[in-house]
């Protein structure tokens, strides 16, 4: 929204720059076009600042969060451990117990693995879109830039 709002803003900055007479003063004409391009800068700038702030609280999430599991996992694991020890158990039982314990820690390993390509792929897909987008926008705005140079910049008129 906030890239629209100024891609909007540079357009009627270079709008008003091409609707101006001829006898308009360059230096004005060549100020506003300066400042546009400095707006739009900062603009693009903030944005990718913005989106990689974005990226980066959602990777931490992720981390957080299976942190959370496998800690929640190796409690639950050592007060069954803790249950199964104050029985005396067989070895069997022990044996059994220590199974379902590494599948169960397989099993959350293999998918945070899963969650965390997820993610990966995402961001990549992400990162991808902002980067056209924003190439896409330098491109308009360049293109809207030379033309209010040629309007701050007359073509002189040819003597016979």
């Amino acid at each position: 929204m906030i890239r629209k709002m100024a891609l909007l803003l540079g357009a009627v900055v270079l709008a008003s720059i091409l609707v101006l007479p001829a006898s308009a003063a360059p230096p004005a004409c060549q100020q506003a076009t300066k400042q546009a391009n400095t707006t739009f800068l900062k603009q693009q700038h903030t944005a990718k600042r913005t989106f990689v702030a974005q990226q980066n609280a959602a990777r931490s999430a992720l981390q957080a969060q299976q942190k959370a599991a496998r800690d929640a996992l190796e409690a639950q694991q050592k007060a069954a451990r803790d249950t199964l020890a104050a029985t005396h158990p067989t070895q069997a039982q022990t044996d059994a117990l220590v199974a379902q314990q590494a599948a169960a820690r397989d099993a959350l390993e293999a998918q945070q693995k899963v969650a965390r390509d997820a993610l990966n792929t995402l961001q990549k897909t992400q990162r991808t879109a902002f980067n056209t987008q924003q190439k896409a926008q330098r491109d308009a705005f360049h293109a809207q830039q030379k033309a209010a140079k040629q309007a701050c910049h007359p073509a002189h008129p040819q003597h016979p």
